[in-house]
C-alpha cells in the first residue's frame, strides 16, 4: 500500500543537511534586539515614573500616597536593576556552534531566573498594593471611595494576579526550555568527541 522507506536516501539527506545559518543568526539578532528593547522600555518607564513621583511629593497629597509612591519608586528601581543584572551575560551574539549552544543554555537559565524574580517581585508589589488599599479603606474611606474605588482596586489587583500567573507559566516554560537546551548541548558535546 505504501512505498518502502528508503533508508539510504534518508541517511544521505541527514548527513548532507546544511542548517540555514543566516536564518539562525537573524533569529539570534532578533532575540538580542528584543532584549535590548525590553530593557530600554524598563528604563524609559523608570524615567517617566520619577517626575510623576516628584509631582506627587510637592502636591497636597496625603502622606499615605507619598509613602505608596516611595515604595513604587523603590520597587521599580530594583526591578530595572535586576532586569539588567539577570541579562548581563546575554549581550554577545555567538559566532560558532558551541557558542550558540552555550548561549541557548544561558538564555534559558536567565529566563528561569527572570521568571522566578518576576513571581517574587510581583508578589511583593501585590502585598504592598493590598496593604495600601487596606490602609485607605480602613483609615481614609472617603478618599478610597472618591479616588480609588472598588472597581479600580479590584481591576488593578486582578491585573497583578494575572501577571503573577503569567510569570509562573513563563518560568515553567523556561525550566523545560533550559532542560532541553542543556540536553542538546550535552548531545552536541558527546557527538563532537
Amino acid at each position: 500500500m505504501t512505498d518502502e522507506f528508503n533508508w539510504d536516501k534518508a541517511l544521505d539527506q541527514w548527513q548532507n543537511h546544511q542548517p540555514d545559518m543566516p536564518a539562525l543568526k537573524k533569529n539570534m539578532r532578533w532575540l538580542s534586539w528584543r532584549m535590548k528593547i525590553v530593557l530600554a522600555l524598563d528604563v524609559l518607564s523608570l524615567l517617566v515614573l520619577f517626575p510623576f513621583a516628584y509631582f506627587i511629593f510637592v502636591s497636597n497629597e496625603p502622606t499615605s500616597t507619598k509613602v505608596w509612591f516611595s515604595i513604587i519608586c523603590f520597587i521599580a528601581t530594583v526591578g530595572v536593576y535586576f532586569d539588567f543584572y539577570l541579562r548581563k551575560d546575554l549581550w554577545d551574539t555567538p559566532n560558532s556552534t558551541p557558542q550558540m549552544y552555550q548561549h541557548l543554555v544561558k538564555r534559558a537559565q536567565a529566563g528561569v531566573k527572570i521568571g522566578t524574580f518576576s513571581i517574587i517581585y510581583l508578589s511583593c508589589f501585590f502585598v504592598f498594593f493590598a496593604g495600601w488599599l487596606g490602609y485607605l479603606w480602613l483609615f481614609e474611606p472617603a478618599r478610597f471611595l472618591a479616588k480609588v474605588g472598588f472597581a479600580s482596586a479590584i481591576g488593578a489587583s486582578a491585573a497583578v494576579i494575572v501577571a503573577i500567573a503569567v510569570s509562573v507559566w513563563y518560568r515553567r516554560r523556561k525550566v523545560l526550555e533550559s532542560k532541553e537546551a542543556k540536553q542538546r548541548y550535552q548531545d552536541f558535546l558527546s557527538f563532537d568527541e
